[in-house]
């Protein structure tokens, strides 16, 4: 079962407004595919959030409001502290195991669809999974297939980050890798003739994971139901059986993480969507 809400604290919202002060987290825009949206899409309308009316029930506004507010001002700043803090984890840990492997889940924590979300007014993704993709004007929506084949989700900047030192790339040598699973939600559907795994790898490595074998990608299976933990913890259980410990399990659900087949969680913010 999916629901959508908007987890958002009140505390979030009293720090000062100072976008330009923020960590850069999405990786840079680069040569953008064609029609691909700016990944801060709707930090230019920032406003500040009005107080809440006490004599009225909150409207659906205001948390919009507050949604966009926290994504441009704290969201890409609570990403690299958990992601930072996953790092230094697996730099020490990494050396003492045998076969180390590390878990990344991939819709908001390895790359992100905040254009997409925010293009289709925050709705949930199920809500529009099929029809175009197009930024061309504001009223226009983003179906979330097409959103994915197309390739425009960039990578999340300290995930990358984490991958290449996992990885060994752009890092000083001598360097020993760390097996990086991709463990995910998405289902292993065909959409205009071709499979979700296909435009998924291509995804990872235009964003720049680069060398991802598919043997290294588990996708649900489209007919299942259910959390998506009855998929995530068995695939996990499928990589200890190939005989790696997976030092860390790194996601934005809490069915990403439970379930155990890791030695370290970490939880990231994720302050668009719920998935049971």
């Amino acid at each position: 079962m999916c629901r959508h809400v908007l987890n958002l604290s009140p505390a979030r919202f009293a720090a000062g407004f100072a976008v330009a002060a923020l960590l850069a987290v999405l990786q840079p825009d680069g040569a953008r595919a064609e029609g691909a949206p700016d990944p801060r899409l709707g930090c230019d309308k920032l406003e500040m959030v009005p107080p809440p009316n006490l004599g009225e029930p909150d409207n659906i506004d205001l948390f919009k409001k507050r949604l966009l507010y926290y994504r441009c001002t704290a969201y890409e700043r609570d990403l690299a502290e958990v992601l930072g803090r996953a790092e230094t984890w697996i730099k020490a840990r990494a050396p003492q195991v045998a076969r180390p492997a590390v878990v990344l889940d991939i819709d908001e924590t390895s790359l992100m669809n905040w254009p997409r979300i925010y293009q289709d007014g925050y709705a949930f993704f199920s809500s529009f999974p099929g029809g175009p993709c197009n930024f061309a004007r504001p009223e226009d929506v983003c179906g979330d297939l097409d959103w994915q084949q197309k390739g425009f989700a960039k990578a999340i900047s300290p995930t990358l980050h984490l991958y290449k030192i996992a990885r060994c790339l752009e890092q000083p040598q001598p360097c020993t890798a760390i097996d990086v699973f991709f463990v995910t939600g998405r289902r292993e559907k065909k959409y205009n003739d071709e499979m979700a795994s296909d435009w998924t790898l291509r995804n990872l490595n235009e964003a720049g994971y680069l060398g991802v074998e598919r043997d290294h990608l588990y996708m649900r299976d489209p007919n299942s139901v259910g959390s998506a933990a009855y998929h995530k913890v068995p695939a996990r259980a499928a990589i200890e059986a190939r005989g790696f410990v997976i030092i860390a399990n790194i996601g934005d659900q809490n069915s990403d993480l439970v379930g155990g087949y890791a030695e370290m969680t970490f939880k990231l913010p994720n302050p668009f969507y719920f998935l049971e």
